[in-house]
């Protein structure tokens, strides 16, 4: 039995989801300026935008789903990657970043499978 690209994208769209929630709870409770404790303002603004790019990948996910897998790739790396550097500068929180890794690795996975079953741009969008 194999998982549709639909349900691959639906998962992608509610680890993203759940991931928005976490960073906005973080964003009310200490402000968008927040440092996070200290850390390096690149990682503190990285972390910020995560927000608002993970809420956009899920819309995309819905509306735009070529563009929403593509997103959904390019966060995960990016964040897995950065993560990593900030472990080994600051603090390591084991749970959180094996959850990651673990969506890192599933997105790696299913990616192919996901893109190619988006339905192509509309051919007649594409023309003038």
């Amino acid at each position: 039995m194999s998982i549709s690209p639909q349900a691959i994208r639906m998962v992608y769209a509610a680890c993203l989801a759940g991931a928005a929630f976490n960073h906005a709870r973080i964003l009310l409770g200490h402000g968008l300026w927040w440092d996070y404790g200290g850390v390096h303002p690149f990682y503190a603004a990285f972390w910020t935008s995560l927000t608002f790019f993970d809420a956009l990948a899920v819309l995309l996910l819905l509306a735009r789903p070529r563009a929403g897998v593509a997103l959904t790739a390019l966060i995960i790396v990016a964040d897995v990657l950065v993560n990593t550097t900030a472990a080994l500068a600051y603090r390591f929180d084991l749970p959180s970043f094996a959850a990651q890794c673990g969506f890192l690795f599933f997105v790696l996975a299913t990616v192919t499978r996901a893109w190619h079953g988006c339905a192509p741009a509309d051919s007649a969008t594409l023309q003038h």
